[in-house]
């Protein structure tokens, strides 16, 4: 099969046939698609608004290119929205010759996504590891991102020169989201010279290997990969997660909070921070010991998980002190649910011996400014602040919201 390189976009996509696709959470998926495509078509209009201004014509040509460029990928992402909420994600499995008469996958495999464009090659790849992992398969570019997209991979086998997007420029753009970053890359290629390999490292392949390759060769890759990649999951998440409660970390914290910043500037859309405060702990320590008031940490921490969403993040500040950051949400929003946990944990006890203990918190919300400021992030987190010391003031077990006085 020719491995020319295809025009990118919805109209270089060739029709995909019945291949294999990993499971996915449709309401996770559904979720964090709606945020990227609601935060570009902001982006886009913005764009727009800018070409009535009074330029040259290069200079429009230009920014018409650049909306054009936004628009195909408004439309790729639609197009992947709509595919989760059909479950076609889920489906449209083409079983090989290994599989007929046989039962469903196990689940808890390591799920690796195949891009390869010659059937051949594909199906005999594809039917010597589907032994001992779930295995998707994709024949080009655009699938491959919108498979690893949906599907979150935990390793990706992505042959160099496919159509569409080529192999190279699926690795830039999975290494560009936020939510592929970390996936690794297994690039093959029957033809590829040094510049090409140093490049393909250089944007962070995991493993390059050169065809023809035995398949005892790949699969020895891809469990060296896989065990690496675990072993770094494991030491990055013992770095980033606050041990009683399991919730982030405040250095975890800080790295996610400029990143939204950023995002949030860019796009124009709303950011929140939530800072939440237990309002009895300290005589719960003095009264049933310390073993106690971790459990009634670790006890609204889990309240607190309870009501995130997917996108957006909880942290462990310190002490019995925690930190909700909302992307996409404005101070209204936010109040909101911060008034349902403030109900919700008044409402809750926690046995201990014979006793019950009180997990009553205040709350604190406050939304990015409307102006940049020099520490953005930190501003933020100072108006939460003082937005929940000022709840404290006014009586505990309660909200405020920065710049409006009101109780929940």
């Amino acid at each position: 099969m020719s491995k020319e390189q295809g025009a990118g976009g919805p109209a270089g996509r060739k029709p995909v046939g019945p291949e294999r696709a990993l499971r996915v959470d449709p309401a996770t998926q559904t979720d964090r698609l709606c945020a990227e495509i609601r935060d570009r078509a902001r982006y886009l209009a913005e764009r727009a608004r800018g070409l009535s201004s009074t330029d040259a014509t290069m200079a429009r040509h230009a920014r018409a290119r650049l909306l054009e460029v936004d628009a195909e990928t408004i439309a790729d992402l639609a197009e992947d929205l709509l595919r989760v909420a059909a479950g076609l994600a889920a489906t449209a499995h083409r079983p090989g010759p290994s599989e007929h008469g046989a039962a469903a996958a196990p689940t808890g495999r390591p799920r690796i996504l195949l891009a390869e464009d010659d059937d051949d090659e594909r199906e005999a790849i594809a039917a010597g590891l589907e032994a001992d992992y779930e295995v998707a398969v994709v024949s080009d570019g655009n699938q491959a991102l919108a498979s690893a997209r949906l599907g979150m991979p935990d390793l990706v086998v992505l042959d160099l020169r496919i159509p569409g997007i080529d192999g190279l420029g699926v690795l830039d753009a999975l290494r560009a989201d936020i939510h592929t970053a970390e996936v690794p890359v297994i690039l093959l290629s029957g033809h590829a010279d040094d510049a090409t390999r140093v490049r393909a490292l250089d944007l962070g392949a995991a493993d390059f290997i050169q065809k023809p390759a035995s398949l005892q060769e790949l699969r020895a890759r891809i469990e060296r990969t896989l065990r690496l990649t675990r072993r770094q999951t494991h030491l990055r998440t013992l770095a980033q997660t606050d041990a009683l409660t399991g919730l982030a970390n405040l250095r975890a914290f800080r790295g996610r909070l400029d990143e939204e910043v950023l995002r949030a500037r860019r796009y124009g859309t709303p950011l929140t921070c939530i800072m939440a405060d237990m309002d009895h702990l300290k005589p719960v320590n003095d009264a049933f010991g310390h073993a106690a008031g971790d459990r009634a940490i670790a006890a609204v921490a889990e309240m607190l998980r309870s009501q995130l969403r997917s996108t957006d993040l909880g942290a462990r500040y310190g002490g019995d002190e925690f930190v909700l950051l909302l992307p996409h949400t404005s101070a209204g929003d936010g109040r909101i649910l911060a008034e349902r946990l403030c109900r919700r944990l008044a409402a809750a006890e926690l046995p201990v011996g014979d006793r019950k203990v009180s997990l009553r918190t205040s709350f604190g919300v406050a939304e990015l400014g409307a102006e940049p400021a020099a520490d953005e992030g930190g501003e933020l987190v100072r108006h939460a602040d003082e937005a929940l010391y000022a709840a404290k003031r006014s009586g505990r077990g309660r909200v405020e919201t920065h710049g409006r006085s009101s109780s929940a």
